[in-house]
């Protein structure tokens, strides 16, 4: 059975609102294929290069402000060809947690100081600082916020730490790393 945060964790990657995908790479159905080819190294490394070739064929017909994503997004798909030999372990995690695979943005602003208000205050306080935060947002760290919040107050229903949850929140912006292999 999977913890309260581990099912938070997988929630907040997949969220959309959060992080939202610049350059999709592999979407639901494709991921799907990779996740039953992983044990299977040539199949894996067949469908990541056909990808990559998709990609390039792409990089050719569009602007210059388009090409910097198709290029982060060959740089991830080598280093998901290279994960399946290096980095299995982390690969097969990514496999199992990511429904979706791409270029990642997070619709966050720096979360240290949700990071210190849980720390130190009760819930009612955390949810007036998240709502006056999120009136002076744009639009899309609006809807970002919100989902954090709701995120939170999950956390804080399941009886976990406020430690736990403030160390959570205040890695939200860094996840995107995790899409990088």
């Amino acid at each position: 059975m999977m913890s309260k945060m581990d099912e938070i964790f997988k929630r907040v990657l997949n969220d959309k609102d959060i992080f939202w995908i610049k350059k999709d790479i592999f979407n639901e159905a494709e991921w799907n294929e990779l996740k039953k080819a992983k044990n299977n190294h040539s199949d894996f490394t067949k469908i990541v290069d056909s990808k990559i070739k998709s990609l390039e064929n792409e990089m050719s017909n569009i602007s210059y402000r388009n090409k910097k994503d198709i290029e982060e997004a060959i740089k991830l798909c080598n280093g998901l060809k290279s994960a399946v030999k290096d980095k299995y372990n982390f690969l097969c995690q990514m496999l199992d947690v990511l429904k979706s695979f791409g270029v990642v943005q997070p619709n966050l602003p720096n979360m240290d100081d949700y990071g210190k208000v849980i720390e130190r205050y009760r819930i009612t306080i955390i949810e007036q600082f998240f709502l006056e935060k999120i009136q002076k947002e744009n639009k899309h760290r609006k809807k970002a916020l919100k989902k954090v919040l709701e995120y939170v107050k999950e956390l804080y229903s399941a009886n976990l730490s406020p430690l736990e949850i403030a160390y959570f929140v205040r890695k939200l912006d860094s996840l995107t790393v995790f899409w990088e292999v």
